[in-house]
């Protein structure tokens, strides 16, 4: 028997297994294909930009304010109000008092007389020439021969004594002006000054002395 008649006689389920074999096979390679393709596929990289920040948003202005209405309100009274009906002041006009029955000196109220002052400067008693004399002059000057006139000023007190002397020229001679204001200061006296209204005051008094040896 041929190969070929031999085949016409194999069995439907032989052959049927043949195919199935076939089939298996095929999808093998088709599986193993596919897992290939998609091992070694493309490589997606994912790269990350950047994202500037939004802009800051301005600052919006608070809504103003507004406005304070102050209401004021005037009360008008009901009753008007009564006023005071006063009369007029009339001055009193008062004659002046005359204080000095009309004669010279006199015055009134509104212009009084006016005071007399009463100053007056400290004056020296009667006595002044005897406060120094030519028996005061130091004996040691007489034989040397000297002279000389010193003038001081001097300070008079209340009480009418000299307080301080000052000589204000000297005579040259430093003992003649020593002597002048000690005998002066010691000797001298005044009635003393008085101020405008006649009270005893302090004064200021100048005077000068001639030292003069006797016979000369």
């Amino acid at each position: 028997m041929s190969y070929l008649e031999q085949s016409r006689q194999r069995n439907p389920a032989t052959v049927a297994a043949v195919i199935g074999a076939h089939l298996a096979i095929g999808y093998a390679l088709l599986s193993g294909l596919a897992y290939e393709v998609i091992r070694h596929g493309p490589t997606i990289t994912t790269v990350e930009f950047p994202v500037d920040p939004p802009p800051p948003q301005p600052h919006k202005n608070p809504p103003p304010k507004a406005p304070t209405i102050t209401q004021s309100t005037t009360v008008t009274p009901q009753h008007p109000i009564d006023t005071i009906k006063t009369d007029p002041i009339v001055p009193i006009y008062f004659p002046p008092i005359d204080l000095g029955g009309g004669g010279s000196g006199g015055g009134t109220i509104d212009n009084p007389p006016i005071k007399a002052s009463q100053a007056r400067d400290a004056i020296p008693d009667s006595g002044r020439l005897s406060w120094i004399t030519t028996e005061d002059y130091p004996a040691s000057l007489i034989r040397e021969n000297v002279q000389g006139t010193v003038a001081i000023s001097t300070t008079i007190g209340t009480d009418g004594k000299v307080r301080s002397c000052l000589v204000t020229q000297s005579s040259g001679n430093r003992l003649l002006d020593d002597t002048t204001c000690r005998l002066y200061t010691r000797r001298a006296h005044f009635t003393p000054a008085r101020d405008a209204d006649g009270n005893p005051t302090s004064a200021q008094r100048s005077d000068r002395f001639r030292w003069q040896i006797p016979n000369q």
